[in-house]
């Protein structure tokens, strides 16, 4: 048995790799540059943290997901694996922490965000860190031509030259031909071997349908499909509103998720749709990253997405068991005009981008010169509402800005609160027979969260704590506050706030530097992706075939979505099921429908515009019956 094997089978509980992992794992162990292409639910992780625990040292993951880092460390400390996340979330005091024990303690990951590269202190700190393996999760987002480029990227190439020989492996779920190329280019890969996993799902179907209503399609869609299933949508509004719409008036559960509930509502929902108390999960694309949940049924697109990327990484969100699942993908004339609405807001032009930068200075009473590295809470809501801006294009703004290298965008996350105790056992002593009231209170704390608490920051739950006290919260959290006044401890309060770094010195918003060639570029590239869309939704060839050409893939035709079921159905008349069903009394259209499966419903519709023209059937008071 390999040392590979071992770790997954020991550590992890698998008997197996998946598809493409061990050669990836095989190739990094020996030391080579690596870039791999999964599609999403490939087990990208796995790829890293098996070679991780078996190379001596740290390993560096980057990646721009601050939630999915927190989940990683704390599934793999359940694991008995110690690693950590240094994000934006910590205070000074705690990234000190978390990088001395990476210096001298047995850490195996750390992970970290792409703009904590920018950190002179933290490049001050890397080359002691005993760096013996990079890997770079969601690598697409180095290159600016892609549908998710963060600059802060860039800094990678000069990182891994700093650490000096080290492997690198570059991971994505996403990327065409030219933008792997370029990935490969911008990490500065040396010769890397490139594993490309077919992007081909034998057990997905993908379906467009062409809809008048889609509430009601979408309502019957989830009655003949069966499972767990998620339903994107294009705002946060229409999230909550459809949610709400299939509870109340066709009693199917469900429950919605976007990035503006708070951290703790986004947690009990998510768990709720995960331990199967609630089927759908009607969302926007803030929700689906890093979820484990392997039996989901069926993805919907109740709005059309913006590129084909972000279509196929939630649609491969269903079926991750193996099993028949379904993408469809809602489409009625009106999204084209809505489509191209969304894209104008989420590209505002040069003057619009120096009016939100001169915003965001008034917003925060930064002066010309300061603000460098300086983060600060951002509610996007009130910064729009009192600047009279559209939220969703000022967010553009924002991130355009972010492109541009001036400021860093954090997720809104939720960060538990936190407890290190800052005096030595003997110390801690003295104090508690000196301060008796607060006796009690200690021993509680430490019989709860052990030694622990002396070495490192210990996530702790005030309401937990209260309970194994017999105390009120309020007091807790009291009694913590003046324990951390006194510096006997250091207790950071949890916080949900998604945070704005400014990564320059605030300047005039007329002599901001903004390269608008490069803007200009960025704008004809996302068309070109919206474009891809558009032929997506109305192709006539096999729709696995047309995504996985789009991917550089060539690929013979599924044999399971609409497309290649329209030609297999071409042979299949349905009329005399629907003679014979009418032949029992007469029908509505939707009652009729019900008798089919809804990936014939369009054949079965066709077919009664024709008997209605043949004038074999009639439609009288909305009911459909033989003549």
């Amino acid at each position: 048995m390999s040392g590979a094997h071992q770790v997954l089978q020991q550590v992890f509980g698998y008997e197996c790799f998946r598809p493409g992992q061990e050669e990836i794992i095989n190739s990094v162990l020996a030391g080579k540059d690596t870039f791999a292409l999964l599609p999403t639910g490939g087990g990208k992780s796995l790829c890293y943290q098996v070679p991780a625990l078996i190379f001596e040292g740290l390993t560096l993951v980057v990646t721009p997901l601050i939630s999915l880092m927190l989940d990683q460390v704390e599934a793999l400390r359940a694991r008995g694996v110690r690693a950590y996340a240094l994000h934006s979330g910590l205070d000074h005091r705690q990234q000190q922490v978390v990088l001395d024990n990476c210096a001298f303690g047995d850490v195996k990951l750390l992970y970290c965000a792409p703009e904590r590269l920018a950190s002179d202190e933290f490049r001050a700190r890397l080359p002691h860190l005993n760096v013996r393996f990079l890997a770079v999760d969601e690598a697409h987002c180095v290159s600016e031509w892609g549908h998710d480029f963060r600059p802060s990227y860039l800094l990678i190439k000069e990182v891994r030259q700093e650490l000096g020989e080290v492997p690198m492996l570059a991971l994505t779920a996403t990327a065409t031909p030219q933008i792997e190329q370029e990935v490969i280019d911008l990490l500065g890969m040396q010769e890397p071997a490139v594993f490309r996993t077919s992007f081909s799902r034998s057990n997905l179907v993908l379906v467009v349908r062409q809809v008048e209503d889609k509430e009601a399609r979408l309502a019957e869609i989830l009655q003949k499909v069966t499972g767990s299933a998620i339903v994107y949508v294009s705002s946060r509004r229409k999230a909550r509103d459809l949610a709400v719409w299939l509870q109340k008036h066709k009693q199917i559960a469900a429950t919605f998720y976007h990035a503006g509930l708070k951290a703790a509502e986004r947690e009990a929902r998510q768990q709720q749709w995960k331990s199967d108390r609630v089927r759908v999960m009607v969302a926007t694309n803030a929700f689906g990253m890093g979820i484990d949940k392997h039996d989901v049924r069926l993805v919907v697109h109740v709005d059309v997405p913006a590129s084909l990327e972000a279509y196929y990484q939630e649609a491969g969100r269903a079926g991750r068991d193996g099993q028949r699942a379904y993408a469809v993908l809602l489409h009625h004339p009106r999204d084209d005009k809505s489509l191209q609405q969304r894209f104008e807001l989420a590209h505002p032009d040069v003057p619009y981008l120096r009016h939100v930068y001169q915003c965001l200075a008034n917003y925060y009473k930064l002066a010309v010169g300061s603000g460098y590295f300086q983060s600060f809470d951002i509610d996007l809501s009130d910064f729009a509402k009192r600047y009279k801006l559209q939220a969703v294009k000022a967010y553009s703004a924002l991130k355009r800005l972010e492109e541009e290298g001036l400021i860093s965008l954090s997720e809104g996350l939720h960060l538990p609160s936190v407890l290190k105790i800052n005096l030595q056992k003997q110390a801690l002593y003295e104090f508690q027979v000196k301060h008796a009231r607060y006796d009690d209170f200690i021993k509680g704390i430490l019989r709860l969260y052990g030694g622990r608490l002396f070495a490192e920051f210990v996530k702790i739950d005030e309401q937990r704590l209260s309970h194994f006290l017999k105390s009120e919260e309020k007091q807790v959290r009291d009694y913590l506050s003046r324990l951390h006044n006194i510096r006997v401890v250091t207790y950071i309060p949890q916080t949900d706030s998604p945070k704005i770094t400014y990564l320059t010195p605030r300047v005039h918003a007329d002599q901001l530097f903004l390269n608008t060639k490069r803007l200009n570029m960025l704008r004809q590239a996302a068309a070109d992706r919206l474009q891809a869309v558009q032929d997506y939704l109305t192709t006539k060839t096999c729709r696995m075939q047309h995504i996985l050409q789009y991917f550089g893939e060539k690929a013979e035709a599924c044999g399971r979505c609409d497309r290649c079921l329209d030609g297999k159905k071409k042979e299949v008349d349905l009329t005399p099921r629907i003679l014979a069903l009418l032949a029992n009394g007469p029908l509505e259209a939707r009652g009729l429908l019900r008798q089919f499966t809804w990936a014939e419903e369009e054949q079965v519709l066709d077919t009664i515009r024709q008997l209605l023209e043949s004038k074999k059937i009639s439609r009288e008071e909305d009911k459909l019956r033989l003549l």
